[in-house]
């Protein structure tokens, strides 16, 4: 049982003067006797680790980790998992409801915050915590049993949390995890679409059901899911490009263009996946859209000359060796390295530019007189 007035606080707010508004209310309403602060969710994670802790309040967005990913550290840390986690957020839209269905938050408050609001609902979430739910309860002695290695009793426990709650998606979407972990994927599919059809908003259920369509081979469902997945929460975008790059390795460049298309939208630094997505793309020989992506990059940047390279190594994969040449010597600009001179050397070969080709070859003995690759180039050229 949690004391209201005994109870031990963890405020976590990159603002100091939020984390000293929300004691001082809390103060006021004689809820707690001990507080603990962070900055951010890395602080208050070692303060979890550290502390006993009966009630944690996190704001919804901070720098280094925020509230949400100290929330999915807590919930799969089994001292942690079950203490109460209430949300400060800014705003009640479509992606703060659907992680607190995933993530299992408590209970969430909209700022401008007032003593009220906090009062009401801190109050609500520890009456919750100390008389909890028939189908709170079952949930809990299904994931008991599941750790134990005993899926069949955790399928029966999660059976009756639905009986108990038939107006909830989540025992539900329990009840189908358990039936995929067991291995019995036509009723876990089942379950899924039917925690889907309760709620909208559950990416749980949506993961899930696009890893079973993937299972299946069947893509274009697959993609489906993880699209709507992606949409409700961009939280879900390393998800989806799991699932791309997966196609990427079958070979299904189209789909899996249309799934990195996806995530780049909605991604928060696009700058950075554009280039992990273009390295991923060159090594996977999608050197059109590498090609496309790094252009991207060097836009917006442009002082990212060294993609020049990369740019042509990829533009030589397609045969469009104009192009290629271009960018190698765009990148010979800044770059006096070999590499350079070696791709130069061997487009010019290629384009039967035989006195080009020996002016760079013979820079590159200047710097290496025994390097074979262009000594090789060097009696091309005779």
């Amino acid at each position: 049982m949690i004391d209201l007035e005994k109870m031990k606080v963890l405020i976590v707010d990159d603002s100091e003067g939020m984390r000293k508004s929300i004691r001082g209310m809390m103060m006021v309403l004689k809820y707690g006797n001990s507080f603990h602060f962070g900055e951010d969710g890395k602080e208050g994670w070692r303060i979890l680790k550290e502390k006993p802790i009966d009630l944690a309040i996190l704001d919804w967005n901070m720098p280094n980790m925020n509230g949400i990913e100290l929330l999915d550290l807590i919930r799969e840390d089994r001292k942690l998992r079950d203490m109460p986690v209430v949300m400060v957020t800014a705003e009640a839209n479509k992606e703060m409801v659907a992680e607190a269905a995933e993530s299992d938050i408590d209970g969430y408050i909209l700022k401008p915050l007032t003593i009220q609001s906090i009062g009401d609902k801190i109050a609500q979430v520890i009456d919750k915590v100390n008389n909890p739910s028939p189908m709170v309860m079952h949930l809990r002695k299904a994931r008991a049993l599941e750790e134990a290695g005993d899926i069949d009793a955790a399928i029966v426990e999660a059976k009756r949390a639905v009986f108990s709650d038939n107006k909830s998606s989540r025992p539900i979407r329990e009840l189908a995890y358990y039936y995929y972990k067991k291995g019995h994927i036509n009723e876990a599919k089942k379950w899924f679409m039917h925690a889907a059809d309760m709620n909208k908003l559950d990416v749980f259920a949506y993961h899930y059901l696009g890893q079973i369509y993937l299972e299946r081979n069947q893509i274009e469902k697959a993609a489906q899911c993880y699209h709507q997945a992606m949409n409700i929460s961009p939280r879900h975008i390393d998800r989806a490009l799991d699932f791309g790059k997966i196609l990427a390795r079958k070979g299904m460049h189209d789909s899996a263009r249309k799934v990195f298309n996806k995530a780049l939208s909605l991604t928060d630094d696009p700058l950075s996946l554009h280039e992990a997505l273009a390295d991923f793309s060159y090594e996977n020989e999608m050197y059109s859209y590498s090609i496309e992506l790094m252009k991207y990059v060097v836009r917006h940047v442009r002082t990212r000359s060294d993609l020049f390279l990369k740019i042509g190594k990829a533009y030589e994969k397609t045969g469009e060796y104009k192009e290629a040449l271009q960018y190698f010597l765009e990148s010979a600009k800044t770059d006096d390295g070999i590499e350079v001179k070696l791709h130069i050397a061997e487009i010019y070969l290629l384009m039967k530019q035989k006195l080009r080709a020996e002016g760079v070859i013979k820079t590159i003995l200047e710097i290496d007189p025994y390097h074979s690759e262009a000594r090789t180039l060097l009696r091309k050229c005779l």
